[in-house]
């Protein structure tokens, strides 16, 4: 039996606005169907004050994220997603970036 493991990408830049950030990531187009990017509030990303956005075009490098809190800290991450049989492979975590909303 084998193991489908997506290849891993990392965090190039995030940025502030007013209420949110851009992310931008290194593009992972082999065998990868998308990206999974997960800010929070807290270091250890707790269920509660986590939230996720799926980015499903493999040529995509960036995302905006709005309606946030002014002048709050995120901690944002990324990870790649394979489907294989109706089913989600996930890459490990990036390395975790800061980020503080602007206002």
């Amino acid at each position: 039996m084998f193991q489908i493991v997506p290849k891993p990408t990392n965090i190039t830049k995030v940025a502030a606005t007013a209420k949110g950030f851009q992310v931008a990531w290194k593009k992972q187009p082999e065998s990868t169907t998308g990206y999974q990017i997960q800010y929070s509030t807290s270091k250890k990303f707790t269920k509660k004050t986590t939230k996720a956005k799926t980015v499903k075009k493999t040529s995509a490098t960036k995302l905006a994220v709005r309606k946030l809190k002014a002048k709050k800290k995120y901690y944002v991450r990324i990870r790649t997603y394979k489907t294989a049989k109706g089913k989600n492979y996930y890459s490990n975590w990036s390395k975790t970036k800061t980020v503080r909303t602007g206002r």
